[in-house]
């Protein structure tokens, strides 16, 4: 080993200095450090500062009204006290808070929250200003709070009624809807000075019309009418005339399809459900009252009417069922017609037929089967249908034209609103006595259960027994209702019994 050169210290070598190009890597790579630590820091401040802004922006006003606008009902307390405070400013006779006055009234808005209430005010407003100098000073109030006036209208003067066919300055009264979208907190009706006006609001003082139609405690049937569309006939026409609601059931593709199903009327439905399907404003070739189905598209349920109180609901209600072939047993010998649903048909095909159906007809708002033996006990094909009902918002009528039938049943796995048939009034579609005994037991199940459902067909004999035997079992208390207003009756005592056992 040699040690001379373990002990031998090595000679002192010197360092060498860093070439310009490193110092330069260097430099670059401590100001690129210094960059990133500065767009931290900035970044820091910049959220710390948006979330102080945030938060006071949401503690205002307008961000108090954005938020209501965005779904957070906890918001609608403070948007409608911003608001009171705006109308305060710029109504002279407005007062701020609950209602106070007898022409006055508090619209119950669940949707918005326990308690919630649409406040609905009547005022007087001077005559110096025209209706729209009125609007365009509110609206800018309120748009100072970041509400809007969601709906205007024109209401006309209880004793002119439809008798005025031009605006008129000094008697016609305006009504607004304000709030944010889809979330109205005030509905303003505002007359002149010294006008003398009467208001219903709903279908009488404090009560709305649903409420009162659904209130009533008699045994519910709906009569639905199949076979529509062949003709007009005499039997046809006479079904058409009764004084008592009816669901008429139309096939499609034929010769008079289309103009029975143009028969639909406004309906007794719930605040928020159209009572017009396609949002025309045309119902049965007739005009409803003005701006009705756009102003609940705008969100706005609170009705309201002038003059003496009227009757809430016409006897002669109409709707529209789309009457569908479906398979039965011993088909093709048994034959519903073309373009029937079959069993073992894919979803896409039976969207292609129900579309092709529903193309014939309108203002639809739910099916039934005709025929349909085989395939409304064809679990696949019926889940398949209620897939496309659910996606077209329609209703299911059972027909039960099998024992076997799984229609129901699959309507209600898929929470499509449905119901079923109870009997068939005209199976002898010619003995008027075997007819008014069947109507007797669709009555006697209705209470016992409440309900029932029952279809008839457009037969003279049919025609004669409902003429003669439905104005004294109306008298008798039976309250005759179409398939969607059963459908919500139901509906809305489930869920009276659930609160009261809830409570």
């Amino acid at each position: 080993m040699d040690l001379q050169k373990i002990f031998t210290r090595p000679k002192n070598r010197k360092k060498s200095r860093p070439s310009s190009a490193q110092r330069k890597k260097k430099a670059r790579t401590k100001a690129a450090a210094s960059r990133r630590l500065a767009w931290w820091l900035g970044s820091a401040a910049v959220v710390v500062i948006l979330g102080i802004g945030l938060l006071d922006w949401t503690n205002s006003r307008r961000g108090q009204a954005a938020l209501l606008s965005l779904g957070s009902n906890k918001m609608y307390g403070e948007v409608q006290a911003a608001v009171d405070d705006a109308l305060v400013k710029t109504l002279a006779d407005y007062s701020a808070g609950p209602v106070s006055q007898p022409a006055d009234h508090d619209w119950p808005a669940p949707d918005f929250g326990p308690g919630a209430v649409i406040r609905c005010r009547s005022l007087s407003v001077d005559r110096g200003e025209s209706w729209w100098e009125v609007q365009a000073r509110i609206a800018a109030a309120v748009e100072a709070v970041g509400a809007r006036i969601l709906w205007g209208e024109r209401l006309l003067p209880e004793r002119l009624g439809t008798a005025q066919l031009h605006p008129n300055e000094d008697l016609d009264l305006l009504r607004l809807d304000i709030g944010v979208a889809q979330r109205p907190t005030h509905t303003l009706i505002l007359a002149r000075e010294g006008a003398r006006t009467r208001l219903q609001w709903g279908g009488g003082p404090g009560i709305s019309r649903w409420t009162e139609f659904a209130s009533g405690e008699a045994p519910v049937v709906a009569l639905v009418i199949d076979d529509w569309g062949h003709s007009k006939s005499s039997a046809a026409m006479g079904l058409l005339g009764l004084p008592a609601p009816l669901t008429l059931a139309v096939l499609p593709n034929l010769s008079y399809s289309r103009f029975f199903s143009l028969q639909r009327t406004e309906l007794v439905l719930p605040p928020g459900q159209a009572s017009d399907p396609e949002g025309t404003g045309q119902v049965a070739g007739m005009k409803l009252p003005s701006g009705r189905p756009a102003r609940l598209l705008a969100g706005c349920p609170v009705e309201v009417t002038t003059g003496r109180r009227r009757s809430s609901w016409p006897d002669k209600r109409r709707e529209v069922m789309l009457h569908l072939p479906m398979e039965p047993q011993g088909y093709p010998e048994t034959n519903p017609g073309p373009d029937a649903l079959l069993v073992g048909m894919t979803e896409s095909e039976i969207r292609t037929r129900l579309d092709n159906a529903l193309a014939t007809l309108t203002n639809v708002t739910g099916v039934n089967n005709h025929m349909g033996s085989a395939a409304t006990s064809d679990t696949p094909l019926m889940r398949a249908l209620m897939a496309v009902l659910q996606e077209k918002d329609l209703f299911f009528v059972d027909s039960l034209t099998s024992a076997r039938s799984v229609a129901y049943a699959e309507a209600q796995r898929a929470s499509i609103p449905a119901a079923r048939n109870r009997i068939f009034l005209d199976y002898d579609n010619e003995n008027e006595v075997a007819i008014a005994t069947n109507l007797q037991r669709l009555v006697q199940s209705a209470r016992s259960s409440g309900f029932a459902v029952g279809i008839g067909h457009p037969h003279r004999a049919t025609a004669a027994v409902l003429a003669r035997e439905l104005p004294g079992l109306i008298k008798q208390g039976v309250r005759f209702v179409t398939v969607s207003e059963l459908i919500a009756l139901q509906e809305y005592q489930a869920a009276v019994v659930a609160q009261t056992a809830g409570e």
